[in-house]
């Protein structure tokens, strides 16, 4: 069950990845602008904020592999609805209004509601089957790294699928969705599925919150870089726009790269267990940043981004095995839930707080992300117990 989950995960963030070369040009053909496309965003992460703690309470009652497929079904519902409304406003001149609305329910609320499933039912069955800080921080580094090769897998596919049309990508991503649903759905349930009776657990409960402020602040610092690292890149390093997009997409791949081999080569073998990882990966997230507060061109910006992956990559999976030992093991899909959320929540204001700031000044959301990281070593240092 173990490797069929992490393929799983790979394929269905892959699938969403593909989606990230086109986004752009695809919302402008079917008569969407910038700003619509930034609110079906907000709303798919606002769907994993709001939805992630449900999807744990229904991990406990249900089951992993019985949410896992509940969540692949509304995925594929919403993939498809997306694919179809994009094929048909691409050719026919539709209302906004409609267009909009139907983007919201299918690729906001439908594929986000789902999505959210993945991470829930991925963190809780990698916690509940494995046992002590070494094999767990393994656990989760590999659900990790899965993530890291995504993020150049997948829109890597998504470029090469966008050479024999634009809403290529757009078709094929529900038929990968549909078809990680069907291997999963063939699969038997597995053995270890917690089926609690407890109270539930509170967000403010001491054993997680270090965890989840932590988390929630390097997350926070790195969707305040991601969002202007485009605009970063063109006015300092003065380049025109089809080169700025290939930078960008080469940081991508390099910090995909970073963000993977880091969590699944390099994090178990960082001694201090999950405490240790969170600091160590913090402290190297803020020394990266810093190198991007002062690097004078391309040749130190991107080692300089690479190293906030590494920092990450680090502190992930510190952050993920830290919280789920920090409890009980009927407590674990409750903590996935709100681990999950955490992340979801930064990439809620995250975007639009990054914007904002840059426009005040374009080392703001840098000089932010620096601190966010040393304020979350500090917190990890201070709160997180040592046999967590």
């Amino acid at each position: 069950m173990t490797a069929t989950l992490l393929t799983a995960a790979l394929v269905v963030y892959s699938a969403q990845g593909m989606l990230v070369p086109v986004l752009a040009p695809v919302t402008r053909v079917v008569g969407l602008g910038e700003v619509d496309l930034g609110a079906v965003m907000t709303l798919s992460a606002a769907m994993l904020v709001l939805t992630g703690p449900w999807w744990g309470r229904q991990v406990d009652r249900h089951g992993v592999h019985s949410v896992l497929v509940r969540g692949l079904v509304l995925a594929t519902l919403g993939a498809v609805g997306f694919a179809v409304m994009v094929q048909i406003a691409a050719h026919e001149e539709l209302p906004r209004w409609l267009v909009l609305s139907v983007f919201a329910l299918t690729r906001g609320v439908l594929y986000g509601l789902g999505f959210a499933a993945v991470p829930v039912a991925g963190l809780t069955y990698l916690a509940s089957a494995s046992q002590g800080a070494i094999a767990r921080t393994k656990a989760m580094g590999a659900f990790g790294a899965m993530q890291g090769i995504s993020l150049v897998v997948g829109p890597a596919l998504g470029g090469l699928l966008a050479i024999g049309g634009l809403l290529l990508p757009v078709h094929v991503a529900p038929v990968l969705v549909a078809a990680t649903l069907v291997a999963v759905w063939l699969l038997p349930r597995p053995e270890r599925q917690e089926r609690p009776h407890g109270e539930r657990l509170g967000w403010r409960d001491p054993r997680v919150l270090p965890y989840l402020v932590a988390g929630a602040s390097l997350f926070l610092g790195l969707a305040l870089v991601e969002i202007i690292m485009g605009f970063l890149v063109q006015d300092r390093l003065g380049l025109s726009n089809s080169a700025t997009a290939q930078v960008v997409a080469l940081a991508g791949v390099l910090i995909g790269i970073g963000f993977a081999l880091t969590q699944a080569f390099l994090a178990p073998r960082i001694p201090g267990g999950p405490r240790g990882l969170l600091v160590a990966g913090s402290l190297v997230a803020a020394a990266g940043y810093g190198g991007a507060i002062f690097a004078p061109n391309l040749a130190t910006l991107l080692p300089s981004m690479v190293v906030v992956a590494v920092g990450l990559g680090l502190a992930l999976p510190g952050y993920n095995a830290g919280a789920t030992l920090a409890v009980e093991p009927s407590e674990h899909a409750a903590v996935a839930g709100q681990l999950a959320a955490t992340v979801g929540m930064t990439y809620v204001g995250g975007p639009i707080l990054g914007a904002g700031l840059y426009a005040l000044h374009p080392l703001a959301p840098i000089i932010g992300a620096a601190l966010l990281s040393v304020a979350a070593a500090i917190l990890a240092a201070t709160r997180v117990t040592r046999t967590a």
